[in-house]
């Protein structure tokens, strides 16, 4: 008897786990089925609101258009949904992340439009952030182009945080964007070494090359005539940056370093007491 009942308890368990089994395959089959969602048709039943409560209307663009900028971020949204999200909690994704919104709008203008209203030409240099200065060039064409030369402060911002700005300053359009040819990146102006030193206040870094570094380097770059502008002035057999300038010395340049290794020379004999 001890043993049909033991049998019988065997056979109720397994049939409670094969129970509980199926019940757990059923529940799996269940989510394995559920509609995938279709994120054109979201996105056309989200965009009106979408724009309206990011702002993006400024920009004047057709229904259609703001459909395709916004796609990339809403089809990322919803993949991180196992059911089909709410309309609110696309927009609400959409506003927390508001700054990623508008550097994707305004790569999307610069990129299908061929020239920006001044409503997106400031939007783009307000908020394109690293956008703005990968595109820094043709900005800032159509900034002097529309006469709103108020936005070159931000653009130049944008440019010194997220482009690539050099030791020297452009004379023209004031952007730290010359290369080592001496060529403006974004402006396109040619400098002349002379331009270029009176950029750099030439003659106080001449002193400051001086007191920087050791007699030895300052000798190297008298006899060779020239000298490499980094963050500082640098003799010409010190590393050097990709971005970093060469400049030669005039005549009178290399009597000045000479005089003021002079007085170096005679400020160290003095001693400090004296």
């Amino acid at each position: 008897m001890a043993r049909g009942r033991r049998r019988s308890t065997r056979s109720a368990g397994s049939t409670r786990r094969r129970h509980g089994a199926s019940s757990r395959g059923s529940s799996g089959a269940r989510r394995l089925s559920q509609p995938r969602v279709d994120p054109d048709k979201l996105l056309d039943s989200i965009v009106d609101e979408a724009v309206q409560r990011l702002g993006l209307g400024i920009l004047g663009l057709d229904r259609e258009s703001y459909k395709e900028m916004l796609k990339p971020l809403v089809e990322g949204i919803v993949e991180r949904y196992s059911s089909r999200p709410s309309k609110d909690a696309i927009v609400s994704r959409l506003q927390n992340a508001v700054n990623n919104v508008y550097i994707l709008a305004s790569a999307y203008l610069l990129e299908k439009l061929e020239k920006l209203t001044p409503e997106q030409l400031e939007f783009v240099v307000t908020y394109g952030g690293p956008i703005a200065a990968k595109y820094a060039s043709r900005l800032y064409k159509e900034i002097v182009e529309s006469n709103r030369r108020d936005l070159l402060p931000l653009l130049r911002s944008a440019w010194e945080q997220y482009g690539r700005p050099t030791p020297i300053a452009c004379p023209r359009c004031g952007f730290r964007a010359v290369t080592p040819d001496l060529v403006c990146m974004v402006c396109g102006y040619t400098l002349s070494e002379r331009e270029a030193k009176e950029a750099i206040d030439f003659n106080y870094r001449l002193e400051e090359f001086v007191e920087l570094y050791p007699a030895s380097d300052v000798r190297e770059a008298i006899e060779r005539g020239v000298v490499v502008v980094g963050d500082t002035l640098k003799p010409p057999s010190a590393p050097r940056e990709p971005t970093d300038i060469v400049l030669h010395l005039t005549r009178s340049e290399r009597e000045r370093l000479r005089k003021l290794l002079e007085e170096r020379k005679a400020s160290y004999a003095r001693g400090p007491g004296a």
